[in-house]
């Protein structure tokens, strides 16, 4: 008899959302903290059918039918159990592999990687405790990290070394598949070798509260990596992991609100000042299933990310992630270049809380520190575009309604030419083959025009280890370059690793990337047919690398050159009088436009 194994059977249950599944066939209705809609297994004029979302249950209370989602397309489709979990496998792009009761091979391995991260937590905290970890844990007292919370959230020290851990496990009879899948472990021809070394770890832990994967940050040794997490294994999925879940999830739906910080250390360090509604992101930015799994336990969430510009960046992508999932993000206006972790530090809990109860609405958030002149009509139409590109892919109509409204207040511009700004913005499309009660595979549109290729082929160039190329990139590939609204959002990740004089990795944009549609646009870029024409010697690639630029800098320096002359016209059509300063910067512009391809030139010859 086919089976599914239980971590399957565990992550399809926690990803399906109850409300998002019934709303498929039944029209839906919240009164109070439920939902209401007339049940489909019997006939019924007044809706007595109930979903309750943060249970993750329904019920009719006319015809008795009750259960949880997987229940709930058994019922409906009148299917069995196992056909009823590969459907919604499907739905939410959760891969279902069946076993025979004869063959406990894959369950056997799952339960061992469980087993070695258990035994690896322990580990490493036996070595915290241990005088190996002495300065380690004095390091932890100065952060104000107490015994009881290093306690609490098993953190941990894994000294330098390549195989400290190797050893310790290797004579616990552990199968080679489950030591190469635990993440725990790099092997090379050398051998096989500790992945955490001279690294303060902070164990992650699935709903349950079972050890899945770890986060590992640098101390007193010289690696340019400040954190290094676990790879994707059999059971960790960070896509769908948000730290301190399994801990904080009750305080979360008794105060109806979840904070959601950008480390581990930020959640530690409020979670022991009292402030227990929280989660943290681990290794990754916010997505798609992390905002459903919140969805679960409240529709309110605040981002309280870092102050700092990259920072700012993550709370405006993360609060649209949470915005097209149905929740209503705010934004808690975190200090400029501090964090939560040193601000609660320092000043303790109270400005914190205070900041938070005047967290801003997500559009007046974004419209705040937008880097721009929104008096200006070019940095207008690129704000506009930045939030339509977003607003978009909401699925709500009347949460997309109200959005818009909004849009048209913070703006001060009549909402007309702004929904006809959205009908032409880019856009997600599903694919028409499709069944629109499967999940909708999407992907954005680019559009093939030459500032397009240009902005695309940029990208590409950044992920080739050429020195000459990612300096002149670092130089003058600025983000106001790329007009498309995702790739500039790719090229910004690009660059913030760039400035890092790092050689952008694929796995690390794609997990710095908040959507999935975001990440399908980066491995299309990086695979399409342009891109194996890209890959020439390195006198080419600089070649192509100064074409590029010099078409997109050609083009913003027509945008501004044809601003400052509709500005010029009002000035003179108000005033009578031609302003020295305009004329004078549209001169230096049209002749910064004239010297371009000098300026560019010199990469040729150099």
């Amino acid at each position: 008899m086919a089976r599914i194994p239980e971590e399957t059977i565990a992550r399809i249950r926690d990803t399906a959302d109850i409300l998002d599944v019934v709303s498929g066939y039944v029209q839906l209705k919240r009164r109070g903290r439920n939902y209401f809609g007339l049940c489909p297994f019997h006939q019924e004029k007044t809706p007595s059918f109930s979903v309750n979302q943060q249970k993750q249950i329904f019920h009719c209370f006319g015809c008795g039918r009750g259960g949880n989602a997987i229940t709930f397309i058994m019922e409906l489709e009148k299917v069995e159990f196992v056909e009823a979990v590969q459907r919604l496998g499907e739905r939410y792009g959760i891969p279902v592999e069946l076993t025979g009761t004869t063959d406990p091979r894959r369950k056997a391995t799952v339960q061992q990687i469980l087993d070695l991260c258990e035994l690896a937590a322990e580990f490493y905290q036996k070595k915290l405790r241990g005088s190996t970890g002495e300065k380690v844990r004095t390091y932890l007292k100065k952060r104000g990290i107490t015994e009881e919370s290093q306690a609490q959230f098993r953190i941990g020290y894994a000294p330098p070394g390549w195989e400290n851990l190797w050893k310790a496990v290797g004579s616990q009879r552990f199968s080679r598949e489950a030591l190469n899948q635990s993440g725990l472990f790099t092997t090379s021809e050398k051998g096989t070798f500790d992945r955490f070394r001279s690294r303060i770890m902070f164990p992650i832990t699935n709903i349950a509260g079972r050890v899945v994967a770890f986060g590992g940050r640098v101390f007193e040794a010289d690696d340019p990596a400040k954190y290094v997490n676990s790879p994707e294994t059999p059971v960790y999925h960070k896509s769908e992991i948000l730290y301190g879940l399994a801990l904080t999830r009750d305080k979360i739906r008794d105060q109806e609100a979840a904070i959601i910080v950008e480390g581990y250390l930020d959640l530690i360090q409020l979670h022991q000042a009292g402030i227990h509604n929280i989660v943290a992101v681990s290794g990754t930015a916010l997505t798609d299933r992390h905002a459903r799994e919140l969805r679960k336990l409240t529709p309110n969430v605040f981002l309280a990310y870092d102050g700092d510009a990259a920072g700012i960046q993550a709370a405006i992508r993360g609060g649209y992630t949470l915005l097209r999932n149905g929740l209503d993000p705010r934004v808690v206006p975190i200090p400029a270049e501090v964090d939560p972790d040193d601000w609660v530090h320092q000043e303790g809990p109270e400005p914190f809380l205070k900041t938070t109860e005047k967290a801003v609405p997500l559009l007046d958030f974004h419209r705040n520190r937008f880097q721009g002149d929104l008096t200006q009509a070019t940095d207008m139409r690129r704000f506009l575009d930045d939030v339509l590109v977003e607003l978009v892919q909401i699925q709500d109509p009347l949460i997309q309604e109200l959005h818009l409204k909004r849009l048209a207040e913070i703006t001060n511009l009549d909402e007309r030419p702004i929904r006809e700004a959205l009908g032409r913005i880019p856009r997600i499309r599903s694919r028409p083959e499709q069944d629109e009660s499967q999940p909708v595979k999407d992907r954005i549109i680019i559009e093939p025009t030459r500032l397009h290729r240009a902005q695309m082929a940029l990208i590409r160039l950044a992920f080739q280890d050429n020195d000459r190329v990612l300096n002149m990139l670092l130089d003058h590939a600025t983000a106001e370059l790329f007009s498309h609204p995702a790739l500039k959002t790719i090229w910004e990740v690009v660059a913030a690793i760039l400035q890092q004089s790092q050689v952008p990795s694929t796995g690390t944009v794609m997990d710095r990337l908040a959507s999935e549609q975001e990440q399908r646009l980066l491995s299309q870029i990086l695979m399409s047919e342009q891109a194996t024409t890209d890959e020439t010697d390195d006198t080419g690639n600089l070649e192509l690398a100064v074409d590029c630029l010099t078409v997109l800098h050609k083009e913003s320096l027509k945008q501004k050159i044809e601003q400052r002359r509709l500005d010029l016209r009002q000035v003179e059509k108000q005033t009578g009088q031609s302003p020295d300063e305009i004329v004078a910067e549209v001169a230096h512009l049209q002749r910064e436009l004239a010297n371009l391809h000098q300026q560019f030139d010199k990469y040729r010859s150099g």
